[in-house]
């Protein structure tokens, strides 16, 4: 029960965390959501972000990030609705990590490095920029690997609350 719950709520939140981003990515000017996930070098050749893109950069961050933050709790809590009200700890923490450890995963090898470095659709190019820009994939590994430290602190975080309470 533990591992399918686990499984079935990763595989949502990967979709709906992924889905979201590749939506936003085809429909969404770069300048708005890829603007501060580029490299230096990519930001050096255009203009900075206006006002106007900050504002919609952060409209269209918001409800992601309050999905990409609050599933995996409430997916914790429900587990620990199944499990009679009780949790241990690393069950917990397993069912945050996995899904945020397989999202990062994917957001890594498909999002930044099948689609931004390796294919480079116009969709992804901030204008201004050519697609050799793109090709470095270093700025994205290291990134990630950043983002990863966060993530893994957030899981014991969000895990010790949902054990705790």
């Amino acid at each position: 029960m533990i591992i399918s719950h686990i499984l079935t709520h990763a595989l949502f939140y990967n979709l709906v965390v992924i889905g979201y981003l590749v939506i936003l990515m085809m429909s969404v000017s770069p300048r708005i959501w890829g603007y501060s996930d580029y490299s230096e070098e990519i930001k050096a050749k255009v203009p900075k972000q206006t006002k106007k893109e900050k504002r919609l950069a952060i409209l269209v961050t918001v409800p992601w990030m309050v999905f990409t933050l609050g599933f995996p709790i409430l997916s914790t809590y429900l587990l620990k609705g199944k499990l009679g009200g009780e949790i241990s700890y690393w069950t917990a923490f397993l069912n945050i990590f996995v899904m945020a450890s397989i999202a990062n995963l994917v957001d890594l090898v498909v999002l930044d490095w099948l689609v931004v470095s390796t294919i480079t659709p116009t969709f992804v190019m901030i204008p201004g920029t050519e697609k050799a820009d793109y090709e470095d994939f270093t700025f994205h590994y290291k990134a990630q690997g950043i983002g990863s430290i966060v993530i893994f602190a957030l899981c014991f975080i969000f895990a010790f609350i949902v054990w705790f309470f």
